[in-house]
This record gives structure tokens, sequence and C-alpha cells, in this order.
């Protein structure tokens, strides 16, 4: 099988670029997927590389399905040792491995979805005594924000300059708390290397 014939111009030279990174910028339905997954195709087959060391990360649980069902028409049973998977989903697998590197944490651990979540911040707010009105949402998204900016509870109260910011540090700080009771992380905690110890 000639995994080329099938590509357009830009799409083989994405193929053929193996030494390196490649970006691909383009539009929906443009053949992105396609280009991916040839490449990984003429990885395995052209260059030896094995399935093993490829790991292709998409956004959503029906492009990771999409890219398995094709690279197992490009490359039949040994697209199955392929991590072809969203980026949660690589990470979890990851954590749910070497977990036990940040204690106290096990094997058994769960992932808070945002039901959860908003029910941990509820009840972090309950025992704080906080005003009824102010809203678990904020608060949350506060801490997303400082997650994803990579911030410890400690790191976002050295930086606050107002008073919310003030009070959502000391509620991040319990959140976290809570979460660590119950051996659970978020996903935001999927994606954040360095996590606060407490």
């Amino acid at each position: 099988m000639n995994l080329l014939e099938d590509l357009n111009d830009a799409q083989r030279q994405a193929v053929l670029h193996t030494e390196g990174p490649v970006l691909i910028l383009a539009g929906a339905g443009s053949g992105k997927t396609r280009a991916l997954t040839y490449r990984i195709a003429y990885l395995i087959a052209e260059k030896g590389v094995s399935p093993f060391h490829i790991l292709a990360v998409t956004f959503t649980n029906k492009a990771a399905q999409e890219m398995k069902e094709r690279l197992y028409q490009l490359v039949g049973p040994r697209s199955r040792d392929i991590w072809a998977r969203t980026f949660h989903s690589t990470c979890a697998r990851i954590l749910r491995k070497e977990i036990e590197a940040l204690p106290p944490y096990d094997r058994n651990f769960t992932i808070f979805d945002t039901t959860d979540q908003l029910a941990a911040v509820k009840r972090v707010l309950l025992d704080a005594g906080v005003d009824a009105t102010l809203k678990p949402q904020a608060v949350l998204a506060t801490i997303s924000r400082a997650k994803n900016e990579m911030l410890s509870p400690d790191q976002l109260a050295a930086t606050a300059s107002d008073y919310w910011t003030q009070l959502a540090a000391k509620l991040y700080d319990a959140y976290q708390k809570q979460l660590r009771s119950n051996n659970a992380l978020d996903f935001d905690d999927l994606h954040v290397v360095n996590r606060p110890a407490v």
C-alpha cells in the first residue's frame, strides 16, 4: 500500500517530515486527522518506529475513536499498541500508574467531574461559613484558573492583591484538602505536573 498516493501535497509534506515536530494549521474537514494517521502509519511502515513509541492525543472521545479506526485500517492489529487517546484519558492513564509518587494518593483514586467538584466547593463554602450569595461556580473557576497557571493555594495567596483572591486562595486550599480526603483528583489536576503538597 502506497500511503502517499492518498494524500494532497500539503498532507504528503506533513507525513514525510519525520525529523522533529510538524505543525499543521487547517480548518475543520481539511484532512488534519488523515495527515496525522498517515504520518503515524508512515513512521511505522517506512521508518520502523515501534507502535509502542507513538502517542496521538486528541481533544474528544469521538476524535480518538475515529483515529483508532483509521489507524487500524492503515496499520492493522499493530495499531492497538499505539496510544491514541484524549488528553485527559492519557493523563489519567499515566497517573493511574504513577500516582503513588504523589502521596497520599493511591491507584484507587477517583476523578471528580463538574458535579462532584461543585459539591466539594459547596461543602468548603459551608465549612468556611462564607456568605451564601457567593457562587460555587465562581470559586471553582478561580481554582481552575489557578491550577492551569500552576499556582498552589499558597502561591495564589502570595499574589493576592484583593479580598476576593485572598478568599479564593483559602477556599482553594480547603478544596484541595477535600480532594485528598476523598482520594480524588479533578480534571485540572490531570494536566498539572507540580501539584502542591500539604
